[in-house]
């Protein structure tokens, strides 16, 4: 890299100028009509990066004089008053990505601030490159208040079962992993149906027609979601806003669900992971009405502690402690009326364990299981229904306080998400 490429952090000569020596000048002919030399210029594409750029040459400049140009780059970024996109292909070479003629795709970069504290472990991963490669790509030794060059790359979900992972963008190529469906990829470029991915600082491909796309991927604030209740018996859920879509499923009375947005009478929801449309007619945004459980009234033997009557009932000590908050379980007295479920069906529902547990929502199917892992790392599986699931798929990824039940042996399920 010589220093007249560079006065005062600007470059000064193009890159055609600098880096197109091996490109070859073709002679024009002469021509003997104006009809002629029309039909040749039309045939010419004067668009094709090939004509005006040598990418292969120019990146192997940058190697030869790594130092230099990392200097000079790093110079312009701690000197320049504002943030803003640079394209100086650092990380290509970093990445060892370099163009052929026929795909010349650099990886784009833009200038980040450190903040204080800031770990440069977390801004890696976030990035999907490794620390050691941000000192590298930057020319320096620390990273605490300077400006830094970082890849560019957004965030898609893999909405496949199965997406394999190859070297280069060909279904020819190795296979050299797989992503399962909800996974999270970095993506640093799209091209000719191929997502160029960023490993641990290595450049990877998948098809990108099994990824979301960029819209999608950004998720609208939780408060621009308005919540609505059923008030059909059973709601249909169509693929678009027309009575003639095919229908996906079906909605039952008082579930709710998070309205984005509403248009021509239809409903916009998200529906086991999908974009979903149903019936604006059959919403509403009052919360149904609960109903009290029906009690009976037991009578207090020799003997008797919550824990018999549980026992004898088939019924939790919890169910009955809630519908007698004001009884001394100690001090019970013969002759004394509690109140208890009224039927069985209820007595035996309330059996089951009922816990709260904050955690991270992991994978979730669209038949309902998913996964959630704990504040300690453990990794649990539950089932989920309804307007549940649709709100798991909603908050993949994030954390939630999980209220679940269940019976000891058995799959838990969830009842409630905050």
């Amino acid at each position: 890299m010589t220093k007249e490429l560079f006065v005062n952090g600007e470059l000064t000569r193009i890159r055609k100028e600098t880096h197109g020596k091996s490109k070859q000048n073709k002679t024009v002919p002469d021509f003997t009509s104006r009809m002629e030399k029309r039909e040749y210029y039309q045939n010419i594409n004067y668009f094709d990066i090939r004509n005006v750029l040598d990418v292969k040459g120019f990146l192997q400049d940058i190697r030869a004089n790594w130092n230099t140009y990392v200097s000079q780059v790093n110079q312009w970024i701690q000197a320049s008053p504002v943030k803003k996109m640079v394209v100086t292909g650092i990380f290509t070479v970093v990445l060892s990505f370099f163009a052929s003629t026929s795909n010349a795709a650099f990886i784009q970069e833009y200038t980040y601030q450190v903040k204080s504290g800031e770990k440069i472990e977390n801004i890696a991963a976030a990035h999907g490159i490794t620390a050691q490669e941000i000192l590298e790509a930057n020319g320096l030794t620390s990273i605490n208040g300077k400006k830094i060059l970082l890849p560019k790359v957004h965030n898609r979900t893999v909405t496949a079962t199965t997406l394999n992972v190859r070297s280069h963008p060909t279904t020819e190529s190795s296979i050299i992993g797989t992503y399962k469906q909800g996974d999270v990829v970095k993506v640093s470029f799209v091209e000719n149906g191929w997502a160029g991915i960023l490993i641990k600082g290595r450049v990877c491909f998948v098809s990108a027609d099994y990824l979301t796309t960029q819209e999608e991927t950004t998720k609208p604030a939780i408060a621009q979601a308005k919540p609505m209740y059923v008030t059909a018996t059973s709601l249909r859920v169509r693929e678009a806003a027309s009575t003639s879509s095919a229908v996906i499923g079906t909605l039952k009375v008082n579930e709710i669900v998070s309205v984005k947005s509403s248009i021509n009478g239809w409903a916009q929801i998200h529906f086991k992971g999908k974009v979903a449309y149903v019936s604006a007619t059959y919403l509403t945004t009052n919360r149904p009405a609960t109903t009290k459980p029906s009690t009976s009234v037991y009578v207090i033997k020799p003997g008797d502690t919550f824990t018999k009557i549980s026992k004898a009932l088939t019924i939790s000590v919890s169910a009955i402690q809630q519908l007698n908050p004001t009884v001394d379980s100690t001090k019970l007295k013969i002759g004394q009326e509690i109140k208890i479920p009224a039927t069985t069906a209820t007595a035996t529902a309330t059996a089951t364990n009922q816990i709260k547990v904050a955690a991270r929502i992991g994978r979730v199917d669209p038949q309902g299981t998913f996964r959630f892992i704990t504040l300690n790392g453990i990794t649990y599986t539950a089932k989920a229904s309804g307007s549940l699931l649709n709100q798991l798929f909603e908050h993949q990824g994030e954390k939630a306080t999980l209220t679940l039940e269940g019976k000891r042996g058995q799959q838990m399920t969830l009842r409630s998400l905050q």
